[in-house]
C-alpha cells in the first residue's frame, strides 16, 4: 500500500521563504529598471531644487528686511 506524504512543517517554509525572495528579488528588478530609465528625471529634479533653494534664500533675505524696518518702524 503506498502512502501519500504530506510536506513538513519546515519543507512547507522553505517553500514559502523560496517563493517570498523571487518576489523580492523580482521587485528589485523592477525597481532598478524603473530608476535606470528614469535617471534623466533625477537630474532635472536636483536642477529644480537647487532653483528652489536660490529663490527660497532670496525671499528669506527680503523677508528678513522687511522684519527689521517693521521693528524699526514700532521702536520707534
Amino acid at each position: 500500500m503506498a502512502t501519500i506524504s504530506k510536506p513538513s512543517r519546515v519543507d512547507r517554509a522553505f517553500e514559502r521563504l523560496e517563493g517570498a525572495l523571487s518576489r523580492l528579488e523580482k521587485a528589485v528588478q523592477a525597481r532598478g529598471t524603473a530608476a535606470a530609465e528614469g535617471g534623466g528625471d533625477t537630474a532635472a529634479l536636483r536642477a529644480e531644487n537647487a532653483r528652489l533653494q536660490t529663490v527660497t534664500e532670496e525671499v528669506k533675505g527680503r523677508l528678513d528686511g522687511a522684519i527689521g524696518r517693521l521693528e524699526k518702524v514700532l521702536e520707534g
